[in-house]
């Protein structure tokens, strides 16, 4: 095989890394634009991502996106003329051990830290974008649907992101990339600002790292889920509020600690061989 043939091959990889990225973010597009076309009409609570009920209509398109991605994922291998794993154990939900898990909930509780210094440091120096989307989305429905929602939305976000969109796109490319893709991605779709899809590529790193090696979605459901309790949690009990008293001084050597335990999180689930759980 010659060089030509080589970069051919190489070059068809990662245009199918890109093709089957693109194809599952045409059906969030696709489930998006039939939400705010049919859904919002007749419930009223305004196009997605505003108004009233964000975590139901959050949960809404994320459950909508899965079953249409399912079809999808049918079509796609009936096209291709292959017998694929079944859509349904794309994920992975292996159990992991208690001693990642105990890890995880430290990783998951640091991003709640590094995410709530990083908001009230912005709102510091009058930067309210990312502050003022987490009080209406705190605001918009009862605390019991937060706590729902960041249960079994996040596990429905964190499916469709990795289980499906990543483990589809990462055949045959290191991994490295189509981590970088998927953290890309979920950085687009993040609201809140800038600051926010910044925290957002970094989490994608995060839940690709983790993922890789330990080869279970329970490990990133762990992470995300505490992540999403423990943030709304300070919210609810005053907490996250109090922090605006704090300097920037202090936000910001909240933020580095914070931030430098993520690192060292991500790059030892990065190294390390991939484990049994």
């Amino acid at each position: 095989m010659n060089l030509f043939e080589k970069a051919a091959i190489l070059l068809k990889r990662y245009l199918s890394m890109l093709g089957n990225y693109v194809l599952y973010v045409m059906v969030i597009i696709v489930v998006i634009f039939l939400y705010n076309l049919v859904i919002d009409p007749v419930l009223g609570w305004g196009q997605f991502g505003k108004g009233k009920n964000i975590p139901i209509q959050v949960f809404m398109v994320l459950a909508a996106t899965i079953a249409l991605s399912g079809i999808v994922y049918a079509i796609k291998y009936r096209l291709l003329k292959q017998t694929p794993v079944s859509f349904w154990l794309l994920s992975n939900f292996s159990p992991i051990r208690l001693s990642f898990a105990v890890h995880l909930i430290t990783i998951g509780l640091a991003f709640t830290l590094l995410n709530a210094a990083s908001m009230k440091l912005l709102l510091y120096y009058n930067l309210p974008t990312f502050n003022d989307f987490t009080e209406d989305y705190f605001s918009s429905v009862p605390f019991v649907y937060i706590i729902l929602s960041s249960v079994f939305t996040t596990a429905l976000e964190l499916i469709l992101f990795i289980g499906i969109m990543f483990n589809e796109a990462r055949k045959h490319v290191p991994v490295f990339w189509p981590i970088l893709v998927i953290a890309l991605i979920i950085a687009a779709l993040q609201p809140g600002g800038v600051a926010m899809q910044l925290l957002g590529v970094a989490l994608g790193f995060i839940y690709g790292s983790i993922y890789v090696r330990l080869s279970s979605m329970w490990s990133i459901l762990l992470v995300g889920i505490v992540f999403n309790i423990s943030l709304f949690g300070m919210k609810r009990i005053g907490w996250l509020d109090a922090m605006e008293n704090m300097s920037s001084f202090t936000l910001i050597l909240l933020s580095v600690v914070a931030g430098l335990y993520l690192i060292v999180s991500a790059l030892w689930y990065w190294r390390k061989p991939k484990v049994a759980v």
